[in-house]
């Protein structure tokens, strides 16, 4: 019988959240083997991945890197076409997705996420107190970003007209708006794709961690 894939992840890292949510989503079976978010990175760790990024997932002779190359072949592997399509059209537009999320989205809510949620370079965050006044300043800066989002996602309270890998990119930093008090009511779009992707059971099982 073939050795189960294994994870090196940490249970605060987002991008490691996003490929547990997948694994669950697909019921998939894992070892989990958990990275310190401290830097310089366990050397048994880098021995592994030499960038240091985390996740990292271990699948038999493939060792990749990258959450979002991770996403794309595990859909891949289980050949879910549902999840990320094999043809050019509906692939492309997933991509699109993954790229606004990881070039836009994440880095305007991570402009909150940091004062909000204490983070210091090189130790993580938790590391320095909550300065809630700065928080809310940026809250304002990226309104404009976050505007523009709302009005890009679907209706259905997903990036496109049904839950794709793009979803599970998202959702680990819509998530964590809850622990920074970005309110987003103001944005209708993203309030309900952030309650429609955290309502699945696959996130609970995924084990989101502040």
């Amino acid at each position: 019988m073939p050795a189960v894939p294994a994870l090196y992840d940490n249970p605060r890292s987002s991008n490691a959240l996003k490929v547990r949510f997948l694994l669950a989503e697909l019921g998939l079976e894992y070892e989990r083997r958990e990275v310190s978010l401290a830097h310089p990175r366990p050397a048994e760790y880098l021995a592994v991945n030499p960038l240091g990024g985390i996740p990292c997932l271990v699948d038999g002779d493939l060792v990749l890197a990258e959450s979002n190359a991770i996403l794309r072949y595990l859909a891949r592997r289980e050949a879910r076409e549902d999840l990320y399509p094999s043809e050019a059209v509906g692939a492309a537009r997933v991509d699109q997705w993954l790229d606004r999320v990881a070039l836009s989205l994440r880095p305007a809510l991570r402009r909150v996420e940091d004062p909000a949620l204490g983070f210091v370079p090189g130790q993580g965050f938790g590391a320095a107190p909550p300065d809630w006044e700065l928080a809310a300043r940026r809250a304002e800066e990226i309104a404009g970003t976050l505007a523009i989002f709302d009005g890009l996602v679907d209706p259905s309270g997903h990036a496109l007209e049904r839950f794709t890998i793009a979803d599970c990119a998202a959702v680990p930093v819509l998530w964590r708006t809850l622990r920074t008090r970005l309110d987003l009511a103001p944005y209708p779009g993203l309030l309900r794709w952030r309650e429609t992707l955290t309502a699945r059971p696959a996130f609970a099982a995924a084990g989101p961690v502040g």
